[in-house]
């Protein structure tokens, strides 16, 4: 068998590289490229922010087809994983995988293990509402004189702030995530079919929390609620997601999805006690450095 070589990507193999990876276009990464008798055999991105905890770089790893089942992938990963490993401690995948995902074997070959489930279900708004507004109510009076909350649209204006908070609350870096809010509202503004919605709350001139949401036909699609850390464990984080029924039920929505990792009991409880559909389960892979 031929003898992989891993290398950096000089600047006119980055073209072919990325096509590999449309995902990485645009983004800050590092391009490594694998050859085999010359020939390229496999490219892998490594995205050179931390990512959640434990502390990691994210990275992409394409191996073309012929080339598969040779040790191209382990190779990539072996040379990222060394090129990283004095600035951080370890590799995530890009993104989460499916637990019938074919790339769940792949990562496995490349020592990479499932770190954080992610459940995902889909509901009705009505039954959300009709469990949340009561104990929205409930808490409201609980509260009389408690920090007031404004909620309003995503906008232009707080969107660095959202961006800070989302990743400081979710991981990906705050680039990605000002990256991912603005072509939300670039749809939004084209008027494209899956309209964002986004509901933002603040307190005073701060951030306080913000509901990601958007639509897809009669569905709602819910990307991230997140509350920063002075109102985490108060009414804002039930009052921002009963803004959002409000508007979806307004706008006629009658089905939202939603997901979240395994720590976050309310939401799973959420899920449960509204009789959510469990439709998938996913994954993000972690290697740790040795």
């Amino acid at each position: 068998m031929e003898e992989i070589e891993v290398a950096l990507a000089a600047e006119h193999e980055a073209r072919a590289c990325l096509s590999l990876m449309p995902e990485a276009a645009g983004l800050s990464v590092e391009l490594l490229i694998a050859k085999q008798g010359g020939v390229m055999a496999g490219a892998a991105a490594i995205f050179w922010q931390s990512w959640a905890k434990p502390a990691g770089f994210p990275i992409l790893v394409h191996v073309l087809p012929d080339n598969r089942r040779r040790g191209v992938g382990r190779a990539l990963a072996d040379f990222a994983a060394n090129l990283a490993a004095e600035d951080t401690d370890g590799l995530w995948s890009f993104t989460p995988i499916a637990s019938d995902d074919p790339a769940v074997g792949f990562l496995g070959a490349l020592s990479f293990g499932a770190h954080t489930l992610q459940f995902h279900y889909e509901a009705t708004v009505d039954a959300l509402y009709a469990h949340v507004e009561p104990l929205a109510r409930r808490l409201d009076a609980r509260a009389a004189g408690a920090a007031q909350f404004e909620i309003g649209p995503l906008t232009d204006d707080v969107l660095e702030e959202v961006g800070w908070l989302i990743s400081s609350s979710l991981g990906g870096g705050p680039i990605s995530a000002m990256r991912r809010l603005r072509g939300r509202l670039a749809g939004a503004h084209a008027g494209q079919d899956k309209l964002d919605r986004s509901q933002v709350a603040t307190a005073g001139n701060q951030v306080a929390g913000a509901l990601l949401w958007r639509t897809e036909g009669d569905t709602a699609v819910v990307d991230a609620r997140v509350v920063a850390p002075p109102w985490r464990g108060g009414l804002l984080n039930l009052r921002i997601l009963q803004s959002g029924l409000v508007r979806m039920r307004d706008e006629g929505v009658t089905k939202v999805r939603f997901q979240c990792d395994e720590t976050v009991k309310d939401t799973i409880r959420l899920a449960q006690r509204c009789n959510a559909i469990e439709t998938a389960r996913t994954a993000l892979y972690y290697r740790p450095f040795d």
